[in-house]
């Protein structure tokens, strides 16, 4: 790999000296390989696009933690993928908190919470999210992925019908069939249409519950919250979020989809992720300590699963405890959000005026999009072509937006964008 990586020539668009002063943690993001630091502004790497496969066949493989540059198959690139929002992933306080977990605690208990499972690293994640939304009690849990099937198992008696957007996520789904309950779709984000299949398909007496997701990860589009408990309401119903997106992201505080429309109720749910802004892993449901003693009672992760590594869980209270702490990283992440939707527009697409710092558009075709992904990524730039759920047919240029990310990064990015588009 070393031969290989001499024999390319550097050729990185950015000033990574100037990158390392303005951003302490782009020192993280940049630290797998200070070789780099040294190099030159308009140092690019000249290359033909087989050469990412040397070591690694056809899969992308990234050698560094992700953040605004990131080392992939041997490269730097300027990262526009993922979910990293904060590019916590990397940072010292996480890493750092993680090694002394492990060293103190072992990698993790070996056995499940019901019984010898607990630890200070668990119960102090615990009583941190508590602490950050404002509630009595919280359980976490080994992924954000099995948030809607703990929610949807642990409210089974509070509903009949599951109603869900016919493009939820797969967690989502995934979590309406393992409750063995009638399952009814509506037209994405309609409330319109929300009311007209519950008024069809609901039998005298049946509750339902309405599943989604707090944001939709291809396009970054918000649910109507606010219209979707008008229609709920006039059916007993309740309302389960999957806001492993919005966690951290959303709301003045961070608190996620309900905080940004300013929604609190005794119908409203939802579970989240720590591997996103809070850059640890695993998920989490929060509420009052009855309902979630009844959820550790009414699913089988608590008492038949063994709990998140202690590695991970230290690094997710760090992680927690340094987003509460810092707004401002927040208020930095809707303006990089902004500039970039701005800029997209500009070159004439339609996307969200929403603080998601998620942005997706289609071209004329699928082998338009994967031309200019393949261009960028010559440039040194990542910018994802994606079919993720909620993509038509053809996909979506897909960039996902860092607190990190300067605003000269930002700016190559449309600049490396409009040549590709003219």
């Amino acid at each position: 790999m070393k031969e290989n990586r001499k024999s390319f020539k550097i050729k990185m668009e950015m000033d990574r000296r100037q990158f390392i002063q303005q951003s302490v943690l782009g020192m993280v993001a940049v630290s797998f390989d200070w070789k780099y630091l040294s190099k030159k502004k308009n140092d690019y790497l000249d290359y033909d696009s087989e050469s990412l496969q040397i070591q690694w066949g056809d899969m992308y493989v990234m050698e560094s933690a992700p953040g605004p540059i990131t080392l992939i198959n041997g490269r730097p690139y300027l990262y526009f993928g993922g979910t990293g929002y904060f590019c916590l992933q990397g940072n010292p306080a996480l890493v750092n908190a993680a090694i002394e977990a492990v060293k103190k605690y072992g990698i993790h208990p070996a056995t499940s919470r019901s019984g010898f499972g607990n630890n200070p690293v668990l119960l102090d994640v615990e009583k941190k999210l508590a602490d950050y939304f404002g509630t009595e009690d919280a359980f976490y849990f080994v992924s954000g992925y099995l948030g809607p099937l703990i929610l949807l198992q642990a409210l089974r008696d509070k509903y009949d019908v599951i109603v869900m957007d016919e493009t939820a996520h797969f967690a989502v789904k995934d979590g309406a069939s393992s409750t063995r309950k009638r399952i009814i779709t509506f037209k994405h984000r309609d409330p319109d249409d929300l009311n007209r299949v519950l008024k069809k398909e609901l039998k005298a007496g049946e509750r339902p519950v309405l599943a989604t997701d707090g944001i939709f990860p291809t396009f970054g589009a918000i649910p109507p919250i606010p219209d979707y408990l008008e229609v709920i309401n006039s059916f007993n119903g309740i309302i389960v979020l999957d806001d492993a997106h919005s966690v951290g992201v959303l709301g003045a505080n961070g608190k996620g989809t309900c905080e940004y429309y300013g929604l609190k109720g005794d119908n409203l749910y939802f579970s989240g992720t720590l591997s996103k802004a809070f850059g640890g892993e695993g998920g989490f449901i929060v509420g009052s300590k009855s309902f979630i003693e009844d959820a550790k009672a009414k699913t089988g992760i608590y008492s038949g699963a063994t709990p998140m590594g202690n590695a991970t869980a230290a690094a997710a209270a760090k992680g927690i405890e340094i987003v509460k702490n810092h707004p401002e990283m927040r208020k930095r992440l809707w303006k990089n959000a902004k500039i970039v939707k701005d800029g997209i527009r500009d070159l004439g697409f339609e996307v969200s005026d929403n603080p998601v710092p998620i942005i997706a558009w289609s071209l004329i075709s699928a082998d338009e999009m994967l031309r200019v992904h393949r261009n960028l990524m010559k440039n040194g730039i990542v910018l994802p072509y994606s079919k993720y759920i909620g993509a038509p047919a053809g996909g979506v240029l897909r960039a996902s937006i860092f607190s990190e990310h300067t605003e000269d990064q930002l700016k190559e990015l449309l600049s490396q964008l409009k040549k590709q588009l003219s």
